[in-house]
């Protein structure tokens, strides 16, 4: 069969894409509308890409699984077969299995409706832009990418295609985020006036990190893990003598430890921000920082710290004026963590690895958990009013409730055949992970930046700008 090239196909599909993809109950091969089953690929199929597989496996078909590792990409097409065996659904299709995106899309771009994208954040970007040039609906792992330029040419990419897109924050699908913001915008904790957020990541290692060349295992192809990366030989990494603490799984970057490098990940701050700071960011109003102060262990050209300290100073809009804390990482051997607000019992913060305090004048919401979906008001006595309140009617829900909660992939499928938005699709996920990877703008020149988000520039200094945009992207993967 004839295979049609790269660069001819995505010149030809470019065009099409905004008259084909406009609505609901689009591309269903042929089915009625009952069925509503789409055909999905699943870039990035191990790992997180499991998970995201298995929300959409039983009421959709996997018709490509993806992986530049071959090992894990058989055992993720095991993992899918296993689920439907257990299962009471019909015996799934055989979905075609492949190492290289863009040869996936070369060979069945025809087949398929939607792509959900797994892999590490450095191809995010490219693996999504090929899905939107040929057309297709996009679900990406956060954060969307690990450059804000990327970020902002993804989002405009999926406008222009008018295709149906989402983060894989599934915080935003939940219940709890958006009873805090009701609670808080109908003044259950009176003014707000601070909100505290941390978490206990990094969990792999960060800080001063060295190469060390190793042979590459066989079963990976480390040029297709680099992807848009300038080609360099296989490494692991060397901790200056001293061991991998227990837990860290291995001094190899791939699958997991990539997240502490900057070429491939976006720190502790990328990793859970997205989660983190969904909440905030809903809260008050998708605003972006004017400005960000930073304080940190060791930052290097090729890593992240093990600790740092950031402030984001919000401009006054829904609230007053406010400051944003966020605090990651262990120093001397203790989680880093905000101070404890008086009203939140001792034993209840120290248990909370992850979390976030929305303080007010007549109280404080506190989460103890990444994806805010178990809030609690302190003291105590001003949540049972504000739980009397609601059921009397003096608080009531105005959030639009997802149609899946809990489940962001389900809730983007659901969405391409019935219409209407995911929870966190683009105009709202490309934002929040800008509002992210700003901290890391401070972090990696380890210096206060003042935003200017209509120039997309830091304006207090030239050094952070060098951080917005990649350096450059190998020949062969950004799509034209």
């Amino acid at each position: 069969m004839k295979t049609t090239s790269r660069r001819r196909f995505l010149t030809r599909t470019a065009g099409l894409a905004a008259a084909t993809f406009s609505g609901p109950n689009l591309l269903l091969r042929g089915q009625d509308a009952a069925s509503k089953r789409l055909n999905l690929a699943v870039i990035g199929a191990n790992g997180k890409g499991q998970s995201d597989t298995q929300a959409v496996t039983l009421a959709h078909n996997i018709v490509a699984l993806v992986d530049v590792d071959s090992t894990r990409l058989e055992e993720a097409a095991k993992r899918r077969e296993k689920i439907h065996a257990d299962s009471d659904a019909p015996a799934p299709n055989v979905p075609k299995l492949y190492q290289d995106f863009r040869r996936m899309f070369d060979e069945m771009a025809n087949e398929i409706d939607g792509v959900i994208v797994s892999t590490p954040d450095h191809t995010h970007y490219l693996a999504a832009m090929w899905a939107i040039k040929h057309g297709k609906h996009v679900c990406v792992q956060k954060p969307l990418c690990n450059r804000i330029a990327e970020v902002r040419d993804l989002h405009q990419a999926g406008t222009e295609a008018k295709i149906i897109t989402q983060m894989g924050n599934q915080g935003r699908t939940m219940e709890g985020q958006r009873l805090v913001k009701e609670w808080i915008e109908q003044g259950a904790i009176g003014t707000l006036q601070e909100i505290r957020l941390w978490t206990n990541r990094p969990v792999w290692p960060q800080g001063p990190l060295k190469k060390k060349l190793v042979d590459c295992p066989e079963h990976l192809s480390w040029d297709l893990w680099l992807s848009c990366e300038p080609s360099e030989p296989y490494f692991e990494f060397d901790l200056g003598g001293e061991p991998v603490p227990k837990g860290k799984r291995g001094p190899t970057i791939h699958p997991f430890n990539w997240r502490g490098w900057w070429q491939f990940g976006s720190g502790a701050l990328g990793d859970m921000g997205c989660h983190i700071m969904d909440a905030t960011f809903s809260i008050l109003g998708q605003l972006i920082p004017e400005k960000i102060d930073v304080e940190s262990s060791e930052v290097t050209d090729l890593t992240g710290p093990t600790w740092s300290r950031l402030v984001y100073h919000m401009p006054a809009g829904r609230h007053p004026a406010l400051k944003v804390t966020w605090h990651d990482g262990v120093i001397d051997g203790q989680p880093n963590k905000p101070e404890r607000h008086p009203d939140i019992p001792e034993d209840t913060f120290k248990k909370a690895s992850s979390g976030m305090m929305f303080i007010g004048t007549d109280g404080v919401v506190f989460e103890g958990g990444a994806y805010c979906n178990s809030p609690i008001i302190y003291p105590l006595e001003r949540y049972a009013d504000v739980r009397s309140d609601m059921q009397a009617g003096k608080i009531t829900k105005t959030e639009t409730r997802s149609a899946m909660p809990n489940n962001p992939q389900g809730e983007w499928a659901h969405h391409i055949v019935n219409g209407g938005l995911p929870s966190s699709n683009f105009d709202y996920s490309c934002p929040l992970t800008e509002f992210v990877l700003l901290g890391n703008l401070a972090l990696r020149a380890q210096q206060t930046v003042q935003w200017d988000k209509e120039a997309m520039k830091v304006t207090n200094a030239e050094a952070p700008n060098q951080f917005i945009s990649r350096p450059s992207y190998r020949e062969g993967w950004k799509p034209a």
